[in-house]
């Protein structure tokens, strides 16, 4: 519970940020606000282990730099795909298969967010009872050969960052 009452002021100190009101009345607002909020996503929410800690931080130092690389290698494709005289695309939308063993929700959530941020994919569909995620995508062709390794490595660095031990690196 201490762990619970701490992140409200933490949520708290953000909310006076963010809503410009730092005084004792904003913080109070926040920290009310906050701790409704976590006691009601509270099966949710797993408290950080400091031995994993390092560990979680690291991967998600990883997550992030991984994340630049593909918004930019796709950023860089989409235009040069845009700019080409002949521009060939082959839209059309495919399956991609969750892959976490668990069937976690925001496993499936984050890596949808993954995909729909980087250029030249988009995420138009979630089925949750097969743990399918269906992407749009300017080449169907090049996006269906490299889907699955991609997905099993964002889910890879997914359960990392969450800090799942179990899963093979």
């Amino acid at each position: 519970m201490i762990f619970y009452l701490l992140l409200a002021f933490l949520f708290a100190v953000i909310w006076m940020i963010m809503t410009a009101q730092v005084n004792l009345g904003g913080f109070g607002i926040g920290y009310g606000i906050s701790l409704v909020v976590i006691l009601i996503l509270r099966p949710s929410i797993r408290p950080v282990r400091l031995t994993r800690l390092p560990q979680q931080l690291w991967a998600a130092i990883i997550y992030v730099l991984t994340l630049f690389r593909d918004i930019t290698l796709s950023s860089v494709d989409v235009a040069r795909r845009a700019l080409s005289p002949d521009m060939r695309l082959k839209p059309g939308i495919i399956a991609v298969s969750t892959q976490d063993p668990d069937g976690r929700e925001i496993i499936a959530a984050m890596a949808a967010h993954h995909i729909t941020i980087t250029p030249g994919e988009l995420v138009v569909d979630f089925d949750a009872d097969n743990r399918t995620i269906y992407v749009h995508c300017l080449d169907v062709e090049q996006s269906a050969a490299t889907a699955e390794a991609a997905e099993q490595r964002r889910v890879r660095q997914l359960r990392n960052l969450l800090g799942d031990t179990a899963w093979p690196r």
